[in-house]
């Protein structure tokens, strides 16, 4: 009876907690700019397959989320560096970039403002709609020439994609 008591309790705290992450990651991105929307698998081929990857290129995520596009760059040969702030997903990014065993990826806990732009031979950006005039000045302002800039859903206003399919659109710097 004590053991059907506890695992109980252990169930309880378990679900609890899930709760309480779900409140506060909802939380986080009511105040942040960038909403957490995970990419599904066909998104996350169409960028890949937009940023032309080759070995050693140096990728910038703008807000990496759960780390599967920095994931997806260094399998492909890039190295691959996230900006994110909300603990939860910088967990979360950790403990996938450690399951994928790659060396070649990285989440660091800083300001996407403060990501050095001009190291990037590619950079991914997603935020609202609302948003985009900012990041688009932002990478504009500080990217090198010629880096490809891949961002989803939603298009820089003021700038004209290369390409575009599947809501991703693809400018070059």
């Amino acid at each position: 009876m004590l053991a059907i008591l506890l695992i109980l309790f252990f169930v309880m705290v378990v679900l609890f907690s899930l709760v309480v992450i779900g409140i506060l990651q909802l939380v986080f991105d009511i105040f942040l700019e960038l909403p957490y929307v995970g990419a599904n698998r066909k998104r996350i081929k169409t960028i890949i397959d937009f940023s032309q990857i080759k070995k050693g290129d140096r990728v910038i995520d703008l807000g990496s989320g759960d780390g599967r596009l920095l994931i997806a760059s260094a399998k492909e040969g890039a190295i691959a560096t996230g900006y994110e702030i909300n603990p939860f997903l910088l967990l979360l990014s950790h403990l996938k970039i450690r399951f994928a065993k790659t060396k070649k990826a990285q989440v660091k806990k800083e300001s996407l403002w403060n990501a050095p732009l001009k190291s990037a031979d590619i950079i991914f950006v997603y935020a609202l709609r609302k948003s985009m005039k900012k990041f688009e000045e932002f990478v504009y302002k500080n990217a090198k020439r010629g880096t490809r800039v891949v961002v989803n859903t939603n298009p820089f206003p003021n700038k004209k994609p290369k390409k575009h399919e599947n809501g991703i659109f693809l400018y070059i710097v």
